[in-house]
């Protein structure tokens, strides 16, 4: 379900040209291409779990945020966005063409793995509108290579991935744990601190930035986030660090040495076999951003 909510702006949800699309047991994928001439707004709901791989730069400001929370729950929209069935969520972007792959999952290919309904908070909620997962991005750029290709038994090939997408997701946000959320684990406001720091363009934090930021003493904060997210603060950071990597080299404003210079390594060698430890793709092999 789509709603236009807005006369001043235009629905994204109904500008749009399909490229490509592919169904197949458990879910769709397609990709889709977008020229706004105004801002886009929409308030919308779906049935299928949602993940939005953006394929050009999002135009101008894109931001979504969940409607049906006793908080607000919102995020600026940078890589992958990430929405459970059932949610309501405006959502809203800048002029500009876009092009973005859209994957729909049935409930059934993650909720079928799990032995009680997935509990969704405040925190997995909004960490899903803005994913930070190398491992998931990883998947649906198989997915959209796949669907691009078209090789043999390509839909098979499709339907094997999303199982795994389905299995990553899963493993993501902790489905399988009964409470949103171990004792002694962060708040959800330290939580988006730490994420927000990790995922800026200053220096990588140390351990000591990171506690300070949260009120916290280092090893409260080792403990907190061993709790909460099932990393380490280390792991964490690599992540982050992954992430703007990805960035980076999406966007094709410096070289793969330029890269790892600014990230801390000490040769494009070290990064890249770093890179794709982290993510299963070398560095060449990411989509650029146009």
């Amino acid at each position: 379900m789509a709603a236009h909510i807005d006369g001043r702006a235009i629905s994204a949800l109904e500008s749009f040209e399909v490229e490509n699309s592919l169904v197949f047991e458990g879910g769709l994928v397609e990709v889709r291409r977008y020229d706004w001439k105004l801002r886009t707004e929409d308030l919308w709901t779906g049935e299928h779990y949602l993940l939005d791989l953006p394929l050009f730069r999002r135009p101008g400001t894109s931001r979504a945020a969940y409607m049906d929370t006793g908080a607000c729950v919102g995020r600026d929209l940078r890589r992958i966005m990430f929405v459970p069935p059932g949610r309501l969520v405006r959502s809203s972007s800048g002029e500009g063409q876009h092009r973005a792959m859209l994957c729909l999952l049935d409930r059934q290919m993650i909720e079928g793995l799990l032995t009680q309904p997935p509990s969704w908070n405040d925190v997995r909620l909004a960490e899903g509108l803005s994913l930070n997962c190398p491992e998931i991005e990883w998947l649906l750029s198989k997915i959209y290579r796949e669907l691009r290709e078209g090789g043999f038994a390509a839909p098979l090939m499709v339907q094997r991935l999303a199982g795994a997408l389905a299995i990553a997701l899963i493993r993501r946000f902790d489905l399988d744990v009964a409470a949103p959320r171990h004792a002694g684990g962060l708040a959800p406001r330290q939580l988006r601190l730490i994420n927000e720091r990790l995922q800026s363009d200053l220096p990588p934090p140390d351990r000591a930035e990171l506690a300070r930021i949260c009120g916290i003493s280092v090893r409260q904060l080792g403990r907190a986030v061993k709790t909460e997210t099932g990393l380490t603060v280390a792991k964490l950071a690599e992540q982050a660090v992954m992430e703007r990597a990805r960035r980076l080299l999406a966007e094709r404003s410096a070289s793969v040495a330029e890269v790892a210079l600014s990230l801390g390594f000490s040769s494009a060698s070290t990064f890249s076999h770093a890179f794709r430890r982290a993510t299963g793709m070398r560095p060449a092999e990411v989509p650029a951003d146009r």
